[in-house]
């Protein structure tokens, strides 16, 4: 089974650090950690910027679907496949996924009735004064509607099937370069017409979209408004919904096509070298302007409302839709700073694991390497249906270990690192043992098994190859998990090693690590690595020296983030 690891780790990352991230939130209470804001740690300062931006990078995980769903498509047509029956594919198989959304985020998911009815249960069982559980079965007739990443991935595939399908059909768009530039302006256009479209949905349904608690705008309710407002509002959600409308997150998707196109693009057409300096620099302009705006619209909204609506707009950076006036106070234009900041990091995640792992052939030491996180993105779709599990591991910690109330904590971080230790570790094991079974029951075993019964090419493709029809939403998990045909871009006797290939790259990772100390201690592994490979050049002295330099500069300010507050130099907040 032929894998990019790349591909396959990124989609296991977003889904890891999205249970991290909601452990988090839902563990420590954020206006009692602040309330004496002299005395918290600059780490905690710092924290309170990472967890909401990371809440935020939904268009990270929306490229990284695009780029494995490119691919697909892509391997299809190598097998002859007509364009045509790939976008019939595409559309019937988005379809299919759309309406398993619903049932999540309505019935089954975290915020789903069952989610929510676990939440209380396990409240009441840590505090009888709370009295019976009030069970939620309401949930399911109008949360269905909330328009989450799943959503997104799913009008992306539907739309991007459909136009990539059309496109590759053409003899003049079979040149995979030319077919990046025009999607590359195509991203452009949905960013232009974004503002155009949420105008137009205004007129169509003035005060769209409203927040979760009224329902009636983006959330009509089953029983009580007509048939005519649900079909209105199946159609305009997409385009101008809560929270993550496809315009303009189609962009993001485009962008993940492009990804796509150059994994899988023929050798001799594939420009490695002016294709991964143009995406790197496109990430870093995006996200400085990003950067620009978003610190711009926290100070305006600040200087108008005071700091703590400036806070609120920030800890809400992951509110894709809310980034207007009539929803977060932010200008009118917040909205494309927010995307800009967020979708350019995405961009720099992609281009720059690809350069660490498929343009240095690393492909299969990597795969290897990263079974644990790619096992949470295997089977992506049911890991964030059931991370209702982390209520369980918050109950067993706080309750049972810690002996106090279930709920939002004081901000004891070792009750929150025990928490996210035992929820993590709740998720991987159900999804150790649910691999011996090859996932049968997850969603994606689900979708795939009603894909077979609506999809008559598929059901004739997988009888001639001997698969009963109860097999067929079977996942493989040997040739996706243990044993993948892994895939570079750069096989290993292609590396530069006379020029210094690898030292050159560790300085500049070294360099980097000043502002995000990450690639610190991966600059300062391949050095060392790279004197082996590459001798004790002149390059690779600088690489060591440097590497070494970034690594200790961020271990200090670390110590020093954990130690000092406001307090320590005398400031009052």
């Amino acid at each position: 089974m032929k894998r990019f690891a790349s591909i396959d780790f990124l989609r296991g990352f977003a889904i890891f650090m999205m249970l991290i991230l909601h452990m988090v939130m839902h563990t420590v209470d954020i206006d009692i950690l602040m309330a004496d804001m002299s005395k918290v740690s600059f780490i905690e300062y710092i924290l309170l910027i990472i967890l909401p931006f990371s809440g935020g990078l939904a268009g990270f995980f929306l490229m990284v679907s695009a780029m494995g769903n490119t691919v697909s498509m892509e391997h299809e047509l190598r097998r002859n496949t007509s364009p045509f029956e790939i976008g019939k594919r595409q559309i019937m198989g988005g379809f299919i996924l759309l309406i398993f959304a619903m049932l999540v985020e309505g019935l089954i998911g975290y915020h789903g009735d069952v989610g929510e009815n676990i939440h209380l249960a396990l409240q009441a069982a840590s505090n009888p004064d709370l009295g019976p559980v009030k069970w939620v079965w309401d949930n399911a007739l109008w949360r269905f509607n909330h328009f989450e990443t799943i959503h997104t991935i799913a009008w992306c595939i539907i739309l991007n099937g459909a136009i990539h399908s059309f496109l590759v059909s053409k003899e003049k768009y079979r040149d995979k370069n030319k077919l990046i530039r025009l999607y590359m302006v195509l991203a452009v256009v949905v960013l232009v017409f974004t503002p155009v479209v949420w105008g137009l949905v205004k007129l169509i349904s003035p005060g769209f979209p409203a927040h979760i608690e009224t329902y009636y705008l983006s959330y009509p309710r089953i029983g009580i408004d007509s048939f005519w407002r649900f079909l209105l509002v199946f159609f305009i959600e997409p385009l101008a919904g809560y929270p993550e409308p496809v315009f303009p997150y189609l962009a993001a998707s485009f962008v993940g096509t492009i990804f796509g196109l150059f994994l899988t693009m023929p050798k001799e057409e594939r420009k490695v070298k002016p294709f991964t300096k143009i995406t790197l620099r496109i990430g870093v302009i995006m996200y400085l302007i990003g950067l620009v705006g978003v610190i711009a619209n926290v100070i305006r909204v600040i200087s108008a409302k005071g700091f703590d609506s400036g806070l609120n707009v920030y800890m809400h950076i992951w509110d894709h839709r809310g980034w207007v006036p009539e929803l977060l106070g932010t200008p009118w234009i917040g909205w494309y700073f927010q995307f800009m900041l967020l979708n350019g990091f995405g961009i720099l995640l992609i281009m720059g694991l690809l350069r660490l792992v498929e343009l240095r052939g690393k492909a299969k030491e990597f795969g290897n390497k990263t079974r644990f996180i790619r096992r949470f993105g295997f089977v992506a779709f049911t890991n964030y249906t059931i991370q209702f599990m982390y209520y369980v591991a918050m109950f067993i910690t706080i309750d049972w270990i810690f002996g106090n109330t279930y709920g939002r904590n004081v901000g004891l971080w070792g009750e929150v690192v025990v928490t996210i230790l035992v929820g993590l570790s709740i998720m991987a094991l159900i999804n150790i043992l649910w691999e011996k079974i090859r996932f049968a029951g997850s969603l994606e075993w689900w979708v795939k098994q009603t894909n077979y019964f609506l999809n008559p090419v598929r059901r004739r493709i997988l009888k001639e190859k001997g698969i009963k029809w109860y097999q067929a939403g079977l996942l493989n998990v040997q040739g996706g998990l243990y044993n993948a045909d892994w895939l570079n871009i750069v096989e290993p006797d292609d590396v530069d090693h006379t020029n210094k290939e690898e030292s050159i790259l560790a300085k500049k990772l070294a360099w980097a690590g000043f502002v995000f100390p990450i690639f610190s201690f991966i600059g300062f592994f391949i050095a060392r690595k790279a004197r082996v490979e590459e001798g004790d050049s002149k390059e690779n002295k600088k690489a060591r020296v440097w590497s070494t330099v970034s690594v200790v500069f961020f271990l200090v300010w670390l110590i020093a983030f954990f130690i000092l507050s406001p307090a320590t130099f005398g400031i009052s907040l």
